[in-house]
């Protein structure tokens, strides 16, 4: 658990950041509304900023869970786990394919999102309200969803990425090998293992990062009020 509580804050942080980014650079003023393709753009801009950070964090979470699972135990700990990566591979240790992995996986994310909180027909903020005067319940159900849905595209990606991951360094040239190996082995079931359990946590996880981060805005804009 050490690695991803570590990088959770984070990569969230940054995530949002970059998400937030995304819009304005394509936003001639601040309350235009974006249309899908400019949401999928800035979700793309925060998976290049998420990645900076979820790239070790995953890399030492998966090997360390695939160390619970093996009678040799090479890592003392995540700190143990990253300086051993670094002496053997250096830097590179740490980026296997997952920026791009990162990059394909939050732009869906983003858009279903945005269309249930801000689309009036389809979404759940009431015609003539405003997406600021969403309840508890409507951006749990929103994030909830948003998350679910993620990971049924995500999830293929997330298997690979996990297998080449904790990997012996020889073992795959790259991801289309996992990829081979993976069908030949198992067929497409392979690519959704755990999915019961990425749905079980999904709904839950989401949910609640999105109520964290409306009930913060809520307060920095109480207490910073914007002066513009």
């Amino acid at each position: 658990m050490g690695a991803p509580l570590a990088g959770v804050t984070p990569i969230m942080a940054v995530t949002f950041f970059g998400f937030s980014l995304g819009k304005k650079l394509q936003q001639n003023h601040p309350n235009e509304q974006l249309r899908p393709h400019q949401v999928f753009s800035a979700g793309m801009l925060a998976g290049v900023f998420g990645a900076v950070i979820v790239i070790p964090a995953e890399r030492i979470k998966c090997l360390l869970q695939a160390q619970a699972n093996s009678s040799v135990k090479r890592f003392a700990g995540p700190i143990d786990c990253a300086q051993q990566l670094y002496r053997e591979q250096g830097i590179q240790s740490f980026v296997p394919w997952h920026c791009t992995y990162s990059v394909k996986r939050y732009p869906g994310y983003w858009n279903v999102l945005h269309e249930l909180r801000v689309d009036e027909n389809r979404g759940f903020t009431p015609e003539g309200q405003s997406v600021n005067n969403l309840g508890a319940e409507r951006i749990l159900l929103a994030g909830g969803v948003a998350g679910m849905c993620n990971w049924v595209v995500a999830i293929p990606m997330d298997v690979l990425k996990s297998r080449f991951q904790t990997a012996n360094a020889d073992q795959y040239r790259g991801a289309l090998d996992v990829l081979r190996e993976v069908l030949k082995n198992e067929g497409p079931r392979g690519l959704y293992k755990g999915f019961t359990a990425a749905m079980l946590r999904a709904f839950p996880a989401n949910a609640a990062c999105f109520l964290g981060f409306e009930v913060s805005m809520t307060f920095l804009n109480w207490l910073i009020p914007d002066s513009s």
